[in-house]
């Protein structure tokens, strides 16, 4: 099979094994039990990078497809043991992950002194940079479990985000992350996600900061560059409010 050249250099490696074993991003996806966007997008977008977990599904699933160890070439950090069952001879290496992979910004999130490892989780749903001003799309899987406060326990629905592109900078910075309310309703002067209706099955999302709403038309404001953006009410499929720490901690 041809090599394919990777639009992020960081994923050359992962597009180095699928071609020497002959196999798909489609097919090591379905075997993963992950989204094929999610390795198109950390294929095809610079600077994304795969979280700990997701890396530890996809070199699993090349070992078991090919019938062969695992690619030495992709070493993840290690999980603890109970994290997943893997198929004969195909527990992941231990050791340093090359770049992009194991993305610093997809480690497991814990607030020092604020969450304890008894603490209730929640998922980060998937996403991938793409579109203008600062638009992302939401893969439609869960990539990852994260501790979250004790305030958010029983908070049905909530999830969380990891930062794409510098849109709303400083204010979140790439690889933050936040976490998400879909049912706490958004005021003027909130952070919200935004995800609209395009017609293709993606659904793309913007996280920016309410301004006004009603009638035909939600005016949005970005940091970075500053300005307004309007978005025509009839296109939202959902706004969802982004918490913030007196909601998360109480201060």
């Amino acid at each position: 099979m041809k090599t394919k050249i990777a639009t992020n250099p960081d994923a050359q490696a992962l597009i180095n094994v699928l071609a020497a074993r002959g196999l798909t991003v489609n097919a090591v996806a379905r075997a993963a039990g992950i989204s094929e966007g999610t390795l198109r997008a950390y294929r095809d977008t610079v600077g994304r990078g795969l979280n700990t977990r997701t890396l530890h599904k996809v070199i699993a699933a090349i070992a078991q497809l090919s019938g062969m160890p695992p690619p030495p070439e992709l070493a993840a950090p290690e999980l603890p043991s109970t994290e997943f069952s893997f198929p004969a001879g195909a527990s992941p290496a231990a050791g340093a992950a090359p770049r992009g992979l194991a993305s610093p910004a997809a480690r497991e999130y814990t607030a020092p002194e604020l969450v304890s490892a008894s603490a209730p989780r929640i998922p980060v749903r998937g996403t991938a940079q793409g579109g203008p001003k600062g638009a992302f799309v939401l893969t439609g899987d869960d990539i990852d479990y994260v501790r979250c406060p004790q305030r958010l326990a029983t908070a049905q629905g909530t999830y969380a985000l990891f930062i794409e592109g510098d849109s709303m900078s400083p204010r979140y910075e790439p690889g933050e992350l936040i976490f998400v309310s879909p049912r706490r309703p958004a005021r003027i002067g909130d952070d919200v996600v935004i995800v609209l209706r395009d017609g293709t099955g993606e659904q793309t999302a913007y996280i920016k900061r309410l301004l006004r709403q009603g009638g035909e038309v939600v005016v949005a404001e970005q940091f970075n560059p500053p300005k307004e953006i309007r978005f025509p009410a009839a296109d939202i499929e959902t706004m969802h409010l982004v918490l913030r720490m007196t909601d998360l901690y109480g201060y």
